[in-house]
């Protein structure tokens, strides 16, 4: 029997967790129905995913390794989501019960997820684009713009993780509205220069 990977149990347990916090956020504060709401629309977007991604995967006795990759990247990208919405709303429901929340900890804990999840995703990259055989650019400048955005959004997602940890929040938010727009603006340039090198049919 194939073993499963971390994420296959982490993601509904954690979307089956935001589910009962926003309902006792709700419970609580039920003036703010329409955040609690909102927050209902995300967690049910979420499983569904997921309910297509099982469902696709149950198909598939004989899929593809490269389907059962994509799957799981899905499951992986769901557990990051759904950690952050356990931590907002976990911070929420302990300023409702009365604790003393630091105002920033569920933000600074939300920016180092984030930062998470771009360190997953560029270490992914490589292994998610499309085959060398499906392209119809030079498949070694393909394959260095593939190491160049895994690289790129790795670096980002780290100095954004430590920064929101470490640096005033002033700091940390000034840093990630230069850090993240400049990532992008990177790879768009990269882009570009890799649909110009495009091979031309003879």
């Amino acid at each position: 029997m194939e073993r499963r990977p971390l994420s296959h149990y982490l993601a509904p347990g954690l979307l089956a967790m935001s589910t009962l916090l926003a309902a006792a956020n709700w419970y609580l504060e039920p003036e703010r129905r329409t955040a609690w709401i909102t927050s209902g629309i995300v967690l049910g977007a979420l499983t569904l995913v997921l309910i297509l991604v099982a469902r696709g995967s149950s198909a598939g006795e004989h899929a593809s390794a490269e389907a059962r990759r994509s799957a799981d990247s899905i499951r992986v990208g769901v557990t990051y989501a759904g950690l952050m919405v356990v931590i907002s709303l976990g911070a929420k429901l302990a300023t409702a019960l009365g604790a003393a929340v630091d105002a920033d900890f569920s933000r600074r804990a939300l920016m180092a997820v984030l930062g998470a999840f771009l360190v997953f995703t560029g270490n992914s990259v490589p292994k998610t684009l499309a085959p060398l055989v499906s392209v119809t650019c030079d498949p070694g400048r393909l394959q260095g713009f593939q190491r160049f955005a895994g690289w790129t959004w790795v670096l980002t997602g780290l100095a954004l993780a430590l920064g929101w940890l470490t640096l005033p929040v002033h700091l940390a938010q000034s840093g990630t509205f230069v850090l993240v727009p400049a990532s992008m603006l990177l790879l768009a340039v990269q882009v570009v220069r890799l649909r110009r090198t495009r091979q031309r049919p003879a």
